[in-house]
Order: C-alpha cells, then structure tokens, then sequence
C-alpha cells in the first residue's frame, strides 16, 4: 500500500525519482502525476480498453479532464485533505481519473496493487471517502470476509468497466457502503451518468451528471452533448431507452446484435438471462450460419463441453430463454482473453478459437 498526500506541495512527491523504493505496479501512478504536474503539457494520451474493437489512443485535454474531475468530486463531496482510494491500473481511463481528480482536488491518494481482491494489501484505518473498482473485482471481495470488513470502512464505492450482474447486486444490498454502477468509456473521460445500486434511492435507470444531454440516434443508439468534454457530440453503439431528459437505460451494445433469420437479439441481453444460472465465465456472440446468417452462440471458459454440460445448459435455455434466444452452438475455451481493467475481450477471444 502506498499513500500520497496530494494536498500538499508536488514538490514534496520527490519519492517518485526513487526507482527502486516502489514495485513496477506503481510507476504509472507517478509518471502521471509528473506529467500533470508539468503545466506546460496541455493534453494527455489514454488507451482505449480493445473490449468492443482494436484497442486506440485518444487524446484528452487538461481542460476537459479537470472539469470531468471536478464533476465526479462535486457529486461524491469529496473535499480537500479526504482519502481515495485506487485499486486499478493507473493506464486505464478509470485509474487514471482516479489521480487526476486527486490532483485537483487535493486528496490525499492510496494505492493498492490491482488485482482481484485488491483490499488483501490495504492497511488504512481512516476513513475512505471513495473507492473505484471493476465488478470483477467486486465479485471476489464480497466473497471474502475480511475484505467486506474493509469495504464496509469505505463510505462511497464506483463500479466501472462492466456490467453489474443481479447476483452481485444482490449481494451488494449488505453492504454499509453506498455503490454506484457508472456508466462511461475512455471517449466521455470516465463517467458521465451513474446508477445508485443499494441502500435509499437505489435505481435500475442511469442517471446523467449535470451538464450532460442525451438523445437516440436513427439505431437507437445513444449520443452525448457534454460542452465541457468534447466540442462536438460524441456518438456511442450503446442501444439505450432514455428514460426522461435526465434518465436512461443501457439495454446492450448495437455491435452485439445478433441478425437471426431477420429477428435481432441482443446478445447482453441473453447473458443477462443466463448469469444466475451459468457459474462459469460465458459470453453469447453470433457465428455465421448457412440457412439464417448469425445463429446465437454460447462461449464459455472451460476445456471441454461434456454431455452433461450439454443436457443441464439445454435445460436451462428451455426455462429461462425465448425461442429465438436459445443457442444453437456452444463453444468451448479453455482460457479467455482479458483486457487490463479486467473485461472480457470478445473480439480476441473469438479470433483466436473461431478464426474469424
């Protein structure tokens, strides 16, 4: 763990010079609070996460990002001197907002290395006004008791890079913590809506940060307005139902639509279906077929597919799944390709099985 006052003076951070007094883990962290120290640099690179698609840099201005910042630090009242607490890759668009709302901010920032139980390496007794995790990591934590403890020390959590799935929502409902899904991508410099998921007020809709505007493309698909980001409208392939001029709900990504036999499905929302009844990690994509062009396909984490499998996964599509949405194909890998914040990278996954 590593705690760095960012209150005070940068001039104080010499430790950052010191190469060897940290693990390799951290040197992204210091790096960018050089580069934003350095006022002379006025725009910054971030990665996209190559989940959806090949994976780009995106320059970002200082301008844009510090209002970003300022934004997610108004709506959680984090003031100066409070703590945050960082447990994810310091390149991705996730931790690196992280930092910069630290730096603007001045809070004081901790950091633990990012793994899956990240709270393993956490040894603060004060309290943490803020925390951002993925759910992946989430789900490994709310299973370990000593890490709830930790978490239950934390007053506001923000869970970024994926979906939430009900499961773990529900298991969310104990915690002391308030815990908010966000909704965002590397293009709206981390989020620009968030959903409440426990305690009062919890929500099944998004709802926008101010100075947000939002309307449906000719796809459904969601367009941002945000002046204090991007000059012009930022396009998405989310399919989203806005709610009202301040609510939406995400319903899954328009690249993820599976065309069978002229009858589209979204393939999120036959994993949504799935999940709680599907213990390994899976995700529905469309192959080609000969007769209806795209047949729904089930792709699960495993070395092998047996009959059994075969005959309770059968079951469960007869149960739980409309006609059109039953796999007609299941896939077995042995082992997924991951991207660094932790998300499935579908695209490389099935490259690499179905050559495609």
């Amino acid at each position: 763990m590593y705690s760095i006052d960012l209150s005070a003076p940068i001039s104080a951070l010499d430790l950052y010079r010191d190469e060897s007094s940290h693990p390799v883990w951290m040197e992204p962290v210091y790096d960018i609070i050089r580069d934003w120290s350095d006022e002379s640099r006025d725009s910054f690179p971030v990665k996209t996460s190559g989940s959806t698609g090949t994976p780009k840099l995106i320059l970002h201005s200082r301008a844009a990002m510090t209002a970003s910042a300022h934004k997610t630090c108004d709506f959680f009242g984090l003031e100066k001197g409070d703590a945050l607490l960082l447990p994810l890759p310091a390149a991705t668009i996730g931790g690196k907002m992280m930092i910069v709302r630290a730096m603007v901010r001045g809070l004081r920032l901790i950091c633990v290395e990012p793994k899956s139980d990240p709270l393993n390496e956490l040894f603060y007794d004060k309290e943490i006004k803020l925390a951002s995790f993925t759910p992946m990591q989430m789900i490994t934590m709310i299973d370990h008791p000593e890490s709830v403890k930790k978490l239950s020390h934390i007053t506001q959590i923000l869970l970024g890079g994926g979906e939430v799935s009900d499961v773990l929502k529900k298991k969310l409902q104990s915690l002391p913590s308030a815990v908010y899904e966000s909704y965002g991508m590397t293009e709206t410099i981390s989020h620009i809506a968030l959903k409440k998921l426990n305690g009062e007020n919890k929500s099944d809709t998004f709802t926008l940060l101010d100075g947000i505007e939002i309307q449906t493309d000719d796809r459904g698909c969601l367009v941002i307005t945000a002046p204090h980001l991007s000059a012009e409208s930022i396009v998405t392939n989310d399919i989203v139902n806005i709610i009202n001029d301040r609510q939406f709900k995400w319903l899954g990504r328009y690249d993820n639509v599976i065309n069978s036999g002229g009858v589209k499905i979204s393939a999120e929302e036959v994993e949504r279906k799935l999940r709680p009844y599907i213990s390994e990690h899976f995700f529905i994509i469309g192959t080609p077929h000969e007769t209806v062009g795209q047949q729904v396909t089930l792709v699960m984490e495993s070395k092998e597919i047996d009959k059994n499998t075969e005959a309770a996964l059968s079951e469960i599509f007869a149960k739980h799944l409309d006609k059109y949405e039953k796999p007609r194909s299941i896939i077995a890998i042995e082992k997924f390709v991951y991207t660094e914040s932790g998300k499935v990278n579908k695209v490389e996954t099935t490259k690499r099985r179905l050559e495609i």
